[in-house]
């Protein structure tokens, strides 16, 4: 019995290493086969990024990563079956509700196979991120130009759709902003009345900011007007004693709307005649014209646009020419008569504008009697007054002129046309 036992204690201990000996062959087998090893997996990287949107928060320099390494150990046909899908990783931003520098940590893969793997590194396992809150401001759209436009020409009734913007960015970039200009090519200007264009966002330098550019769409539309002058000629003749000094204009020019093509073939405008029948004191009135087709006058300086007919009584004076200057005609030609004027000097009354009248000197009169037919004696004959310019005599004038016998010793070759007292 004892020898029986000691028996199957041997037995025991022979099948015990038995099977040892035959896992340690099954595993020497098996790592030469299937060996243990390494695999480095691109796990796509989820994100709740839109919190951050949701708190007007944004990140900028380096964006969050598609993807990280998750690196897994386990037999080579376990892992060479497994890929980055097999796995869920993610990082959470909920914690993130200021701007600053923020580290933030990616959360531990977590895989969802079958196999049977081993995780033992993954990389990155954090993020240095750059956190900036986003920031919107409204702006009014202004106008700049360049190029130009030929003398006298210019936009008006500029609009601009939208007036105003709203620029959303990150706090660094909206604290450049200076303004939103719509930028207007004037050399560009010629029938149309609407531009579609991209509005520019400068800072306080003047230059464009890119990170806005091509982000504000804007339409312009406006009229292209051309300053023209009006003129009203008049009709009728004031009241007796008066004139037309002149026109007054209250603008030189009003504004005219069109196109280039139309408005190239426009100088002035002739406004309708003036009715200055009878008038006798100055008076305002509005001008009444009509424009060629598809034009159009700008109310605004239509509004403005009146006539102011100046209208002044002339103006008399008296002035004192010597008879000297009075010349005789008709005079008896044989040299048998003498003839003189009696008058020293003739009061004359003249009429006209004040600023031209009182620039008219004795010199400038012309001053001639007719003698034909007289014989000796004494006789009041009509005085002929030539006046420069428009002015114009006041009264009739008669002087005396003395007939004589010429004396013996006086020439009689008086020259034909009459003769000087």
């Amino acid at each position: 019995m004892k020898m029986l036992n000691n028996l199957f204690e041997r037995d025991s201990v022979i099948k015990v290493v038995s099977v040892f000996f035959a896992i340690l062959i099954w595993f020497l087998v098996l790592d030469r086969d299937n060996p243990y090893d390494e695999r480095t997996l691109a796990v796509p990287l989820s994100n709740n990024a839109e919190i951050l949107e949701a708190n007007n928060l944004q990140i900028v320099g380096t964006q969050l990563p598609l993807s990280i390494d998750v690196k897994i150990k386990g037999r080579r046909d376990r892992i060479m079956s497994v890929t980055g899908n097999d796995f869920e990783v993610s990082i959470d931003l909920s914690g993130i509700t200021e701007s600053g520098s923020r580290r933030v940590a990616i959360n531990p893969p977590q895989y969802l196979g079958d196999q049977d793997i081993v995780i033992f590194a993954y990389n990155p396992s954090a993020l240095n991120l750059n956190i900036e809150r986003v920031v919107g401001r409204q702006y009014p759209v202004s106008v700049a130009y360049t190029g130009s436009l030929p003398a006298g020409y210019e936009l008006v009734n500029l609009k601009f759709e939208p007036s105003t913007v709203i620029l959303e960015e990150k706090e660094s970039s909206m604290s450049k902003v200076s303004k939103v200009v719509a930028q207007i090519n004037l050399n560009d200007i010629k029938d149309s009345r609407e531009i579609m264009m991209k509005g520019i966002v400068l800072d306080a330098d003047g230059q464009p900011l890119k990170q806005f550019e091509g982000k504000v769409p804007i339409i312009v539309t406006f009229d292209l007007a051309k300053s023209v002058p009006v003129t009203a000629a008049t009709k009728g003749s004031p009241a007796p004693g008066y004139y037309l000094k002149e026109v007054r204009y209250s603008i030189p020019k009003i504004r005219v709307l069109g196109t280039r093509t139309l408005l190239d073939g426009l100088a002035k405008i002739d406004a309708d005649p003036i009715d200055i029948s009878n008038k006798s004191e100055t008076f305002k009135t509005p001008l009444n014209f009509k424009l060629p087709e598809g034009l159009t006058a700008l109310k605004a300086d239509t509004d403005q646009l009146i006539a102011e007919v100046v209208l002044e009584k002339f103006a008399t004076r008296e002035i004192e020419v010597p008879s000297s200057q009075i010349f005789i005609y008709e005079s008896d030609t044989s040299g048998n008569k003498e003839y003189r004027v009696a008058d020293e000097w003739i009061k004359l009354t003249i009429s006209g504008r004040a600023e031209f009248i009182n620039t008219i000197t004795k010199d400038d009169i012309r001053l001639s009697v007719d003698v034909g037919g007289l014989g000796k004696g004494e006789h009041q004959v009509s005085l002929s007054v030539d006046l420069p310019g428009d002015a114009t005599l006041v009264g009739d004038y008669n002087v005396k002129v003395i007939i004589n016998e010429a004396p013996e010793d006086q020439s009689t070759s008086a020259g034909e046309g009459g003769r000087q007292p």
